[in-house]
């Protein structure tokens, strides 16, 4: 055991006595408590992937007097459904041959610097609109990577910058962009009335994921890319003016009709859930030919669906037993002398709060599952909009820019052969992206959010 660990373990014992011996929860209000500082420290600090870590401290609970319901609960819960059909769905389109041919007429297309940045530009929010997760849209991108190295060779340090850097602020775009969205809505839905739908997410998010990402742009651009000399393609383009496939024709059909399905919910009043398992079922159905059952289910995250699932019922265990009530009435004690005379000091505290989080937890999920319940008690103590509180810190805890070890893009692209970039590159890229990034969610709040249902006051 390494000294971080064992100081770790010492201060999580320490933690567990004063726990039990001095506060006033219930025995199930401090196991919770126990439970979700344990599961926190085994994210952290061990190598145990996320989601055995989850599942085994659920267990653990119910070893301990938990009821048994709460494992068996926590895979009903809807987010579960929508990650898995999101995950088939986004194999589709790799298995389709769709991905494979936008990489090629891309790199047809590609014949200077200007186009080689509003192509990769492009590609970069498409994908972000239809594969779920960060790593899988990074591992999407490599072959691009690779292909646009090899023709802009001068700039192969550029690209291995901006395609995750454009990644990370892609995951702005949508619900889907990233599994943190799906555990921030679970707990908002559970700790409260509200809720944020597919297109409502799109309607917030998209804007200012496309405006941080093209600001992003520019300052890699004037950082590290050099110039290009025009290249003539003539022999690609002709292969590119091959037909869509039938196969692809049908992905093609059957994903634009999913998207359009996840932004008419109200019409139709079909849960996005249900809609992604339909549709990726469909897909799965060997008269359609788009994927196989075995390779749809390998396609699936299954670490981070059970950690979504451990995590969440860990998150309603701190509601079911009244802990967060208890922290609640904590923090009024402390600050009920503070007076919030407008909406901009809890913005700038939420902004600043969730911004930095990566800093000091490096999982994506992890930021969410801690930094949520606790800004869902700061709303409620100062008669916020809940729903504005968590959509903002969800757009917060998505920047992850300073380490490679805080997102599975950065990591990917960091450990590729040829390691486009150094830390030192990345700390130093982070400290000028990171405060325009608050500086822009602080705008858009005032200049979009405020005016479009998300008002903190």
């Amino acid at each position: 055991m390494s000294y971080s660990k064992l100081i770790a373990a010492i201060l999580y014992l320490i933690f567990t006595l004063w726990l039990f011996l001095e506060t006033n929860l219930s025995y199930l209000g401090q196991l919770s408590v126990a439970l979700f500082v344990l599961s926190l420290g085994l994210f952290i600090f061990s190598k145990m992937p996320a989601g055995l870590s989850a599942m085994l401290v659920v267990c653990l609970g119910i070893l301990l007097g938990m009821p048994q319901d709460i494992l068996y609960q926590s895979l009903e819960e809807h987010v579960i459904w929508l990650m898995i059909g999101a995950f088939i769905i986004g194999g589709v389109v790799e298995t389709s041959g769709l991905l494979d041919r936008l990489i090629r007429w891309i790199e047809a297309k590609c014949t200077s610097g200007k186009r080689m940045n509003i192509f990769v530009f492009i590609l970069v929010q498409i994908l972000s609109l239809i594969i779920p997760s960060t790593s899988g849209r990074a591992a999407a991108l490599l072959p691009v990577y690779q292909a646009f190295g090899n023709r802009f060779n001068s700039n192969r340090q550029y690209l291995g910058i901006l395609m995750p850097v454009l990644i990370l602020m892609g995951t702005n775009l949508s619900l889907i962009g990233a599994g943190s969205h799906i555990i921030g809505i679970g707990l908002l839905e559970n700790q409260t009335d509200g809720s944020i739908s597919y297109l409502q997410f799109l309607l917030w998010g998209f804007p200012f994921g496309i405006i941080i990402a093209i600001i992003s742009l520019f300052m890699i651009k004037k950082f590290y890319m050099k110039p290009v000399e025009k290249i003539s393609t003539e022999n690609i383009i002709q292969y590119e003016k091959q037909p869509l496939t039938k196969k692809e024709k049908k992905a093609a059909v059957l994903i634009s009709l999913t998207v359009i399905l996840w932004i008419t919910e109200p019409l139709h009043d079909f849960d996005i859930a249900f809609v992604t398992i339909l549709m990726s079922l469909i897909m799965i159905m060997p008269k359609v030919d788009l994927i196989g059952w075995r390779e749809a289910f390998n396609r699936v995250s299954w670490s981070l669906i059970f950690f979504v699932a451990g995590a969440t019922a860990l998150g309603n265990l701190l509601v079911k037993y009244k802990v967060l009530d208890v922290i609640q009435h904590q923090l009024y004690q402390v600050m009920h002398h503070v007076k919030l005379v407008n909406e901009f000091v809890p913005l700038v505290i939420i902004v600043v709060l969730t911004v930095t989080s990566h800093l000091y937890i490096t999982s994506h999920t992890t930021r969410a599952v801690v930094f949520i319940p606790l800004l869902i008690v700061f709303g409620k103590m100062f008669g916020l909009n809940l729903t504005a509180v968590v959509f903002i810190a969800l757009i917060g805890t998505n920047y992850c820019l300073t380490f490679p070890v805080s997102s599975k893009a950065l990591l990917l692209f960091y450990e590729n052969k040829e390691r486009p970039f150094t830390i030192k590159q990345l700390m130093y890229l982070s400290l000028g992206i990171m405060p325009v990034y608050m500086l822009t969610m602080i705008v858009m709040y005032y200049v979009y959010w405020q005016y479009v249902g998300l008002a903190l006051k």
